[in-house]
């Protein structure tokens, strides 16, 4: 009389099968997320160690509160989707009077996506960026102080 051993022995391949099944189930478990306003400054972060980007406009709605004592806040003019593996940035910005603009989006796209991926992990899939104005370095330097300065023509 032959018991059949086999029949309460697991074969490879249903091990294997719910290995799988456990890893799954821990990967689901366990997550890592980024905020929006982290993946903000790093764009904006990435976005003003290029050359040619005076800075980041904004809502208008921003600019008041800025007016009104709030601080400036370093990711205005940014929005960003934010997914589990990869993110679409939208910017606005200042650039400098007479700088290739096409030149400072490629070199800005760049250093967003390496920066993202580099920090977080996540892939750069869109990038729009809205050049919002133009200003020479000393315009721009007097619009953020506020203050005006006479031209030394007429007083």
């Amino acid at each position: 009389m032959a018991t059949n051993v086999r029949s309460t022995e697991k074969t490879s391949g249903q091990i294997e099968r719910e290995q799988g099944e456990q890893q799954e189930q821990n990967q689901n478990r366990e997550r890592l997320t980024f905020d929006d306003e982290v993946i903000k400054k790093i764009t904006a972060l990435a976005t003003n160690e290029i050359n040619g980007i005076l800075g980041m406009s904004g809502s208008m709605f921003e600019g008041i509160q800025e007016t009104f004592g709030r601080d400036e806040k370093i990711t205005k003019g940014i929005h960003a989707d934010v997914g589990e593996k990869q993110v679409a940035i939208d910017i606005e910005v200042f650039v400098e009077y007479g700088q290739n603009i096409p030149d400072i989006y490629k070199n800005v796209k760049e250093s967003v996506s390496r920066n993202l991926k580099t920090m977080t992990g996540l892939e750069l899939v869109e990038f729009n960026m809205n050049v919002d104005n133009v200003f020479t370095r000393e315009e721009y330097e007097e619009n953020k102080s506020g203050s005006s300065s006479s031209s030394g023509r007429v007083e």
